[in-house]
Parts: C-alpha cells; structure tokens; sequence
C-alpha cells in the first residue's frame, strides 16, 4: 500500500481534498493521524482504569464486562 492508499484507509474513504497534497504531506498527515488516534485510546483507556478503580475491587471485573464483554480496552 502507499502513503495516500493507507491515509485514505485510515479516513475511511477517499477525500478529493488528499490529491492536492504532496506525498510528503500525506505521509506526514498520516503519521499525525495514526499518533493522535493512538494518544485518544490511551487516555480513554486510562480514563477507564481510573473509573473501574474507583469501584471497590469486587465490583471491578464484573463491570468491566458490563461495560466492554470480553474485549480488552
């Protein structure tokens, strides 16, 4: 895959707007893009934490798979 074939994977669609970019651009775009999504779920991964720590420590594992089933955060 190219730099604008992933950048337009991560958004989701193609966007007319990408062809006026340079590919330097688009890579650079791409790499803000998957690092701020990252940042995102960590600080809601560790939103979660500090909530489900909150709770008394019986009450952790069950709400955790109230909240989110099997799937890890």
């Amino acid at each position: 895959m190219n730099v604008r074939t992933e950048l337009e994977h991560e958004l989701r669609g193609p966007l007319s707007t990408l062809d006026l970019l340079s590919d330097q651009e688009a890579a650079d775009l791409l790499m803000l893009f998957r690092g701020a999504r990252q940042r995102e779920t960590d600080a809601l991964s560790e939103s979660i934490d500090m909530v489900v720590g909150s709770l008394p420590r019986p009450l952790r594992g069950p709400a955790k798979r109230i909240m989110f089933g099997d799937r890890r955060h």
